[in-house]
């Protein structure tokens, strides 16, 4: 019975973890969230810890969508 509770209080805690973090199409919206979460992921890969995470993972998705964006916005302008 102990090991039902303590794998189901795990897997809700991972669902939490999971659920918490910014998504890509919001990270890219706001300029300063984006910034902090690179911060802290740039901070986990500092300490050794894996970066490999949904936060890092969408803060990495939001950076080439922006990118992305801009090259367009580029193209437009020279008439590409």
């Amino acid at each position: 019975m102990m090991k039902k509770i303590a794998l189901l209080f795990s897997s809700t805690l991972l669902l939490v973890a999971c659920g918490g973090a910014p998504s890509a199409d919001k990270l890219a919206k706001d300029p300063e969230l984006l910034a902090k979460v690179m911060t802290e992921c740039a901070e986990l890969g500092l300490k050794g810890e894996s970066t490999d995470i949904a936060k890092c993972n969408n803060a990495k998705k939001a950076q080439q969508q922006l990118l992305d964006d801009a090259k367009k916005e580029l193209d437009k302008l020279l008439g590409n």
